[in-house]
């Protein structure tokens, strides 16, 4: 489809880079945040006055994460890769990356969910599960693992999407509404508890990824993923992998901090468990608001950086900071007042919604530092300035949470705990700060033909 590709890219390529990153932003901000409420949603439904099965689902996150890693990477590479091949007007190497990506996902992720359904016991057990919440961490475990591929296929192909500058917001939209409201009737109105939760879940993973098929095979995406363009080749894994790197890192040690995260607070007892895996789940709504967000700047970036336009990636970089920023400073501000009441009205225990809600306020005063370092990420990681991006990646997660989590309580017990989170962004700021401050000023004109994986 010569035409539609070269109508894309002259658009991308010339659009006003506001107006593009708002077109595509708002509706992958809109999919992940309904993707996230939902889940928050359905945490807050089966926590109603049972602090263990709360802790089994902040256990069972671990697992989502390790889900996510899968297809995060594999979606993201791909579709850095392809924007800017895209922008360089090469699409049939968009497409090999595109298909190869998919059907890696779909065999890795099947395989390791159907080996962690087998020995689920001793994976939670790996993961901090303690043994009293066992009973009620099994059988929600397994439709996680259940669900993990359709999840992991979803990331994938939006991800496709995005980098074409055509974002699917119905297909996360519609998911997420039917699995609320299929969680609320079967979970709330039928009492099936978890098996009504897990029911949900697949109806909602199954659902997107039916609509998300359609938007692929049916609609004017450029990128349509075949058996045939699979090229699983050192080439194409190797661009890949490049350029998700920074994802695989970021999303890496994001699983490695929630398991230690797990057995520190199972240290303290199952509502301290319980209170965490809320709180994370509440303020992963805002993460997921810049993440959408900052989704709508990659391809801009990408397809602009793979054209060697520099200004036009600066533009589009200052404006998302700005809007970021803003909108940081609202959220702050509700979920500091309101963060009690978020969880307390679902009927959480009240010391497991007392440690939350502590939580909750301390990430909240710092949500600015979190907006700006995802930015961050996607600047360079969108430039394919994988060393850059890597380091920014995992800076919060990986370089400063990880000790944090066995310094901190260890010397000021739960107070430690609550302000690990915050003092990790904090630093996080810093270091990514120094890391990409010089990227623009000091970019001369040969810059914009560097190679795309330049450090």
């Amino acid at each position: 489809m010569p035409g539609q590709s070269d109508a894309r890219r002259e658009e991308m390529l010339t659009g006003d880079v506001r107006a593009l990153t708002l077109r595509i932003a708002l509706p992958s901000l809109a999919a992940l945040l309904s993707s996230s409420l939902c889940s928050l949603l359905e945490a807050l439904v089966l926590s109603r006055n049972n602090t263990q099965l709360s802790a089994a689902i902040g256990v069972s996150l671990s697992i989502l994460t390790l889900i996510q890693t899968i297809g995060f990477t594999l979606g993201m590479g791909a579709s850095t890769f392809a924007s800017r091949s895209l922008g360089q007007g090469d699409a049939d190497g968009a497409g090999a990356a595109a298909s190869t990506a998919l059907a890696t996902a779909l065999a890795v992720c099947t395989a390791l969910c159907a080996l962690g359904g087998v020995f689920t016991q001793s994976l939670l057990r790996a993961l901090g599960a303690p043994d009293a919440v066992m009973e009620a961490g099994i059988p929600y475990a397994r439709y996680v693992l259940a669900s993990g591929p359709l999840l992991c296929a979803n990331l994938v192909l939006s991800s496709l999407l995005r980098a074409q500058g055509r974002p699917n917001m119905t297909a996360f939209v519609l998911g997420s509404s039917a699995g609320t409201a299929l969680l609320w009737l079967l979970a709330v109105r039928l009492q099936l508890g978890v098996h009504g939760a897990g029911i949900a879940m697949l109806v909602r993973e199954g659902l997107t990824l039916a609509l998300l098929v359609r938007a692929t095979y049916r609609g004017e995406s450029i990128i349509r993923p075949s058996v045939r363009a699979v090229r699983p080749g050192r080439f194409i894994y190797r661009e890949i992998l490049r350029a998700g790197l920074p994802t695989l890192l970021r999303q890496g040690v994001m699983s490695l901090s929630s398991v230690a995260l797990s057995h520190v607070c199972a240290a303290f007892g199952a509502d301290v468990l319980a209170g965490m895996g809320l709180a994370v789940r509440a303020a992963t709504l805002v993460s997921s608001a810049v993440i959408g967000f900052g989704q709508g700047f990659q391809p801009v970036c990408g397809y602009n950086f793979g054209a060697g336009d520099l200004p036009r990636c600066r533009a589009a970089y200052g404006f998302c900071q700005r809007v970021v920023l803003g909108g940081m400073v609202v959220m702050s501000a509700g979920y500091y007042a309101f963060a009690g009441p978020l969880l307390s009205r679902f009927g959480a225990a009240a010391d497991v919604c007392a440690f939350g809600e502590a939580v909750l306020r301390a990430q909240s005063v710092v949500f600015f530092a979190q907006g700006a370092v995802i930015m961050m990420n996607m600047l360079t990681q969108a430039m394919g300035m994988t060393l850059r991006a890597s380091l920014v990646a995992t800076s919060r997660q990986g370089i400063f949470l990880l000790p944090l989590l066995f310094i901190l309580p260890r010397l000021w017990g739960r107070t430690g705990l609550i302000y690990a989170q915050s003092l990790s962004d904090l630093l996080s700021l810093g270091l990514s700060f120094l890391l990409t401050r010089r990227i623009f000023p000091c970019a001369p004109t040969a810059a914009n033909q560097r190679a795309p994986g330049t450090a």
